[in-house]
Order: structure tokens, then sequence, then C-alpha cells
């Protein structure tokens, strides 16, 4: 086990082995860190380098080709080759993604019980939320509450998480041991066990026993790009009470039983639906009405609608764009109008010049192309726009003849 996987060593003093500067800081080279480099999911360590004549905030470790380099920005003093210096990470963040990772691993050997089909993808840790990226076929939340409370059961038996290093031979002979070979250069594999529950190949810092993790709460998840991302939280007490908080107060304002929510909230969405399928019914149906009036030789097409849906009324004024013709549509939506405009490229007239011609006069906001322009007025102002625009496009005429 190298130093910097030993989970509960805050702080060592190191000899410099190499230093090179770039910009503003110091790449450095110990000859042993206790500073975990980022790698496997897991974030870096951060915290400080310091002697007697020298104070460095190390704020990235990185590892390549075996070196171990640590990225610092002084603060004060020089560093020199062969100099001896206190390293201490930040205990607060080392801890919270040791919890992080041990109940990460708890919480993937708990979905591999439950859904048989499950394959993780990758891991996202960080000190407050972490992302466990999976693959299956289907992911519900009924299958992650029982993932979830297996987890937390784990936890609370505090069991002992046991670290050990085997060798690729022995590793192939493990079953159900969560490993991907092929991508192991090393002869020797260190195994993660969470005793009689979870077994897995990781590079990554771990408590020593299950209840060191406090909890287990899965946040959130989604489809995200093909897998689902399930976000989570470990060691959390403030936010189950902030959760119980708002299941008890919607369970009041709905005057049903907390248990009853969830089913009252989805009867609600689908009655919703149902309403908002009906709106768009009518909706399609009125924007299909509307005036026309010749202003010398441009149609001028008008109306003023009450609360319709704007994709509709958009695509209605689309398909009204003939040829010398200019459309304005009015939409009434509480204390504000839409207004749509719509000009042919024929009829001299461009839409986004008489949307700010409206907008000047009536203090409102919009913008839009020659073709298509769309603003929004108080509702106050919408029944003088229509009058406003006739007669701005009579004038126009007037002016031009």
């Amino acid at each position: 086990m190298e130093t910097y996987q030993e989970s509960f060593l805050h702080k060592k003093d190191a000899k410099i082995t190499n230093i090179e500067e770039k910009e503003d800081f110091l790449l450095v080279e110990l000859d042993d860190t206790i500073f975990y480099p980022a790698g496997g999911g897991q974030p870096c360590d951060t915290g400080i380098i310091k002697n007697n004549y020298f104070e460095g905030k190390v704020v990235n470790i990185s590892k390549k080709d075996g070196k171990i380099v640590h990225k610092v920005k002084i603060i004060d003093g020089t560093l020199k080759i062969d100099d001896m210096v206190s390293c201490e990470h930040s205990i607060n963040r080392r801890l919270r993604l040791v919890r992080m990772h041990s109940g990460e691993h708890i919480f993937m050997g708990a979905l591999l019980k439950t859904i048989k089909d499950i394959k993780v993808n990758k891991v996202r840790l960080d000190e407050d939320e972490s992302s466990l990226f999976v693959i299956c076929k289907n992911l519900t939340w009924e299958k992650i509450f029982e993932a979830e409370k297996l987890a937390n059961k784990i936890i609370k038996e505090n069991r002992d998480i046991i670290v050990k290093e085997i060798t690729k031979e022995e590793a192939a002979k493990i079953p159900g041991l969560r490993i991907k070979l092929d991508r192991i250069k090393d002869e020797k594999i260190r195994i993660v066990e969470i005793k009689d529950h979870d077994i897995s190949a990781c590079a990554g810092t771990h408590a020593l026993k299950t209840n060191f993790i406090g909890n287990f709460l899965v946040t959130k998840f989604n489809l995200f790009k093909g897998d689902y991302e399930i976000r989570f939280k470990t060691n959390v007490s403030e936010d189950l009470f902030e959760l119980a908080r708002i299941a008890r107060l919607s369970s009041s304002i709905i005057k049903k039983d907390v248990k009853e929510v969830p089913e009252f909230i989805e009867n609600l969405m689908q009655e919703n639906e149902k309403k908002t399928a009906k709106l768009r019914e009518l909706s399609a149906s009125l924007v299909k009405e509307f005036n026309e009036e010749k202003i010398n030789d441009i149609n001028f097409v008008y109306n003023t609608f009450d609360e319709v849906e704007k994709k509709q009324l958009i695509d209605q004024a689309a398909s009204l764009k003939k040829e010398k013709t200019v459309v304005c549509f009015l939409n009434k939506l509480c204390d504000n109008a839409q207004i749509i405009i719509v000009a042919s490229e024929d009829s001299g007239f461009k839409a986004n010049e008489l949307l700010k011609n409206l907008m000047d006069k009536f203090n409102g906001k919009g913008g839009g192309r020659d073709n298509f322009a769309m603003g929004s007025i108080k509702v106050e102002f919408s029944e003088k726009i229509i009058e406003t625009l006739k007669e701005l496009v009579k004038t126009t005429i007037s002016n031009s003849s």
C-alpha cells in the first residue's frame, strides 16, 4: 500500500526530490507523499507543504509514469531540492471523500443484488455530492430505494472493510470481483472488500469499518448520455430532516397522509396532462380565427387571443405569410401580452422594424428578423397595438407614394 492510500494519515514529513517552476506555481516531487493523486473517480487531496523557510498551498496532485507531482501555490518563502518539509492535507476533505468512496462501494454492491443486469460505468466523487454512472435496462426509484435501504443496513452493521493486494492470477479466481483486468498493467492489484457484501479492485482511500460512513442518501437520478446518473451523499442528517420537513409540509397542504403524497401527485399530474391536451385542442381551434384588411395593396392580417399556446400561434402566423402580407397577433397572458409580427419579403416592411417602433411607443421589449419578430408589452396597452400598427402601415405607404 502506498502512503497516500493510508486513509487516516493526515500529516507526514518528506524530502523534496525535484522542483520545477511553471507560471506562478511550483511542480514538486517528494520522496514519499500523503497526498492522494486524482484517479479512479476520486479527486486529489489538497493541503499545505511547509518548513521554517517556506509555505505553499497544494492545489493539485497528478500521477504520470510512476511520478507524483504536487502543484504548489507559493504563500511565502523559497524551496529547494533536498529540503525537508511537513506535509498536511485537508483533513475534512479527505474524510468526506473516504466516506463517499466507501459508501459508493457499498451502494454499488447493493444495486448488484437488486438489479441483476446493472453495470457500473464510472464514478465521480466530490466532497458534498457524488455521482455513480450505471448501465441497465430500467432504473426506478423503487429499485433505488431498495438498494439504498440495503446499503444503510450494511453501514449500520459496522462490517469490516478489508484492503489487500493480490496478483492478477489470484484476482481472476475471485467470484463476483468487480474488476477490468485488461485495464490493469501492474501485476499487483489492490482489492477493497466490504465484508460478505462487495469486492472490487480500487486504488482509492477507504474507511476501516462501514459505520464510519454514517449513512447513505440518494438525492436524485436521471438518464445522462445513455447512462443513469445516480447522485448521492453520505453522513447526512440535515438533508434527511429537510426532506422530512418538505414531505410533512406537502402532506399538510394537500391534506393527505405522508405516504399518500406520491400517489396524489401522480394523479394530479395525469389530470393536468389531460387538461393540457384539451387546452391545446382548444388553442389550435382558436388560433385559426383571424381578421383580414386591405391597406392599399398590403394584406393586413390580425387578431387578439387570450392565453393560447405560443408555438401554435407562431406556426399559424407563419402559415399566413403570403404575397404582400403583414401579420400581427397578440396573445394576452396575465399581466403581459405577446406580440408576433410576420412580414413577407415583398410587403416593403421589416417585422423587426415594425416591432421596434411599437416597443418604443409602449415601453415593451423584443426583437427578431426581417420576416419575423416577437415582443412583450403590458397587457393594458394590448388594445392599442393593432390600431397603432395599422396606422404605421398606412402612414408608411402614404409617405412612400
